[in-house]
């Protein structure tokens, strides 16, 4: 591996591992400030989310050309800068947060559609070769930081104020841009034209089955993985009451994903008897979940989704990236259409499930809530089954 590249891996391994903190700041420690100033109620939270998932795609979209035509690292670093700017305006609103929720759900979204338009090009581009290794070494670092920074945030949000460890998170927003800085441009796309529609009339006419795999993968990937996260912080917060208990929680919980990313990264080779192990596992946890929700039932649940649901992701991650490996007119010409119609995919499941969410805020009822984590267990199912049949015709 030459030194340049070597070192923008580096950088980009950086920046996102950075990005993983924040992220589990805004999805965990907001989602649960959110939910107590609102007195347990997750309208707002729902509100917010599909606000963020609106303009993700949007963003995306409008940033399609730009991205391929030779500029992605300054606009993956001004994705990092508006971050900054977002971490900083929630740090000075304190309170009033839940007063703007609409407008920052907005901004959210714009902060990751610049961020992630060029990021997930950037990885095609310098972890082709070795999208598995970096997806799992990225995991398992990211898992190594979940355990340190969850019981800080969460400590320091209870003994001191949500807007004192916003400032700590800027901080971080800073560090994550010095990252980005090793990154240096690649010339991959001179001559060549983002064409969205073209891109989408070659899908349908080549009938491309493990695009076309992959892309339902990416629909139940909205539902699998972000939908569930939130519900998993209302159901932790809502039998715990404390940041503390969620931070003490969340970083247990990281150290059993570690585990459980080395021995698939190192140990096991059957990828299909690790997805249907985790299915059922992941299956079997939410159903004690429709008996009742106790403190117990969701240790249980977060203790063995932590575990299995986490190979589930990461082995739709690396397919993110390696589904193309094979298809060169696709490598070549659009790149950056198909990651942008898989956002789109992510991101209508997205904002289906936070309006199922929204909903149910509305009924104020127990029982739908468990409806929901019904509708989710479906979705992990065929989620799994799809990557099972991706396996399958790769192997072939």
């Amino acid at each position: 591996m030459e030194k340049e590249k070597k070192k923008s891996i580096i950088g980009l391994m950086g920046a996102l591992l950075i990005n993983g903190v924040l992220y589990m700041f805004v999805n965990t420690f907001m989602v649960a400030y959110f939910y107590t100033l609102t007195n347990y109620d997750y309208t707002i939270i729902s509100v917010f989310y599909i606000m963020s998932f609106i303009f993700i795609p949007l963003s995306t979209l409008l940033l399609g050309k730009t991205v391929k035509n030779k500029m992605q690292v300054p606009i993956f670093r001004a994705g990092i800068f508006l971050y900054c700017i977002y971490i900083l305006l929630i740090a000075l609103l304190k309170e009033q947060i839940i007063n703007h929720y609409i407008w920052l759900g907005a901004f959210y979204g714009i902060v990751q559609g610049v961020l992630w338009s060029p990021g997930h090009l950037l990885v095609n581009e310098y972890a082709d070769d070795i999208s598995n290794k970096f997806v799992s070494y990225k995991s398992m670092i990211g898992n190594f930081l979940q355990i340190i920074f969850p019981f800080v945030f969460g400590t320091s949000i209870e003994l001191t104020s949500f807007s004192h460890v916003a400032l700590m998170v800027l901080i971080l927003s800073t560090i994550q841009f010095s990252f980005s800085l090793f990154i240096k441009e690649k010339d991959l796309y001179k001559n060549k034209t983002y064409n969205l529609k073209e891109f989408v009339n070659y899908l349908k006419t080549t009938k491309n089955e493990k695009l076309n795999i992959f892309y339902k993968i990416m629909f139940y990937e909205g539902i699998v993985n972000y939908l569930l996260d939130t519900l998993i912080v209302i159901m932790i917060v809502m039998t715990f009451k404390t940041n503390i208990s969620l931070g003490i929680l969340t970083t247990i919980f990281s150290c059993c994903s570690i585990l459980s990313v080395y021995i698939f990264q190192r140990r096991l080779k059957n990828s299909n008897t690790i997805l249907i192990t985790s299915t059922v596992m992941t299956v079997f946890s939410v159903l004690l979940l429709l008996f009742d929700i106790t403190r117990i039932s969701v240790i249980i649940y977060n203790l063995i989704t932590s575990i299995f649901l986490i190979l589930l992701i990461n082995n739709a991650e690396e397919k993110r990236y390696n589904v193309i490996q094979n298809e060169e007119k696709v490598k070549q010409d659009y790149l950056t259409e198909h990651q942008v119609v898989s956002e789109l995919f992510l991101n209508i499941s997205r904002i289906f499930g936070f309006l199922v969410l929204l909903g149910i805020s509305f009924l104020d009822n127990l029982l739908y809530f468990k409806i929901l984590l019904v509708v989710v267990t479906l979705s992990i199912i065929r989620y799994a089954g799809l990557m099972v049949k991706l396996n399958k015709i790769n192997s072939q």
